[in-house]
């Protein structure tokens, strides 16, 4: 019975975790006063410590991947996942739960539709 609550509980923390870094990634998004370039920078920035890896955002050109936005200007990720037939990011590592692509779109959707 105690596992149960227990599991309840780490269930309830990551809901909360998500929903916090879903609204940090809202309100960057609808502040009108930044550029794309910083708004991505910021949700790299949020979606780097969420996911503890380093993440750059990706201008896709053909086969070409066209660093835009993220930690540093220096790209050192090999995993990629592409966002839409425009965008994509590059990590250091991949990332190992299909529910973690879906969040990652999901809070990228609208920003990079624009």
């Amino acid at each position: 019975m105690a596992d149960l609550s227990c599991k309840s509980q780490e269930s309830r923390f990551e809901m909360n975790k998500i929903n916090g870094i879903f609204e940090q990634i809202r309100n960057i998004y609808l502040n009108d006063e930044m550029q794309l370039n910083t708004k991505l920078t910021k949700i790299a920035k949020e979606l780097s410590m969420y996911f503890d890896t380093e993440i750059y955002f990706c201008e896709i050109k053909g086969k070409r991947w066209s660093f835009v936005a993220g930690n540093s200007e220096t790209v050192y990720g090999s995993w990629r996942l592409k966002l839409n037939d425009r965008w994509g990011i590059i990590s250091t590592r991949e990332l190992a739960k299909e529910s973690d692509i879906h969040l990652i779109n999901d809070m990228t959707r609208g920003i990079l539709s624009d």
